[in-house]
């Protein structure tokens, strides 16, 4: 339980796009650690030079299918940012749905097209695009809707109430008021599951 398989990454770009993703192996122990670390280590590497987030997952499908052990997959969301005009081309793996916040403070939760990576090789994924206008999108594990607080669940409706309370914060600050009220509930204990959670725009 030490060791398990969330992960993100971001990184700018020549152009000055931000290439990002975050994902979630499956299991927990050393397994999925390796597999988390030559997942993003592969992103890392083909997101340099990647100009379509479908692509990059189907090449990072087909790897990660040849060489995972059995039963074991990644649920991941990979995108491109481009500060200059708001716009965000992702595709999504499989990974739980990210939510884009926008400016008049409406919802639209982004479902998976896709199969997670490594189930079966030889997959199309779709790349979806959106832009933000002034709105937030934010992309997390499951770790978040299923994190506990004093009153139980967070969920999904709990995770737009905090949000939403500080709507008015810089992205920093928005991530911190979900994580102090997620850590805060656990009295210095374990949590069940980890963390993890970005914000673009």
């Amino acid at each position: 339980m030490e060791v398990s398989g969330d992960f993100f990454d971001f990184f700018t770009l020549a152009d000055g796009r931000i290439a990002w993703s975050l994902g979630d192996v499956s299991g927990k122990g050393m397994n999925a650690a390796m597999l988390m670390a030559k997942t993003i280590s592969l992103f890392r590497c083909l997101g340099k030079t990647a100009t379509d987030m479908a692509d990059l997952l189907a090449t990072l499908n087909d790897e990660i299918a040849e060489t995972a052990r059995h039963g074991m997959f990644v649920t991941m969301v990979a995108g491109l940012y481009d500060p200059a005009t708001g716009e965000v081309c992702l595709a999504n793996a499989g990974h739980q749905p990210p939510l884009f916040r926008s400016s008049d403070g409406r919802y639209e939760e982004i479902e998976a097209e896709c199969p997670p990576l490594g189930v079966i090789a030889g997959i199309t994924f779709v790349q979806q695009r959106l832009t933000l206008a002034g709105g937030r999108l934010f992309v997390f594990t499951d770790g978040v809707t299923e994190g506990r607080t004093n009153s139980g669940m967070l969920g999904m409706d709990g995770l737009k109430a905090l949000l939403d309370r500080h709507a008015g914060d810089c992205a920093e600050d928005q991530l911190a008021a979900v994580s102090e009220v997620l850590l805060g509930s656990t009295g210095g204990q374990r949590l069940h599951d980890d963390l993890t959670m970005l914000a673009i725009g």
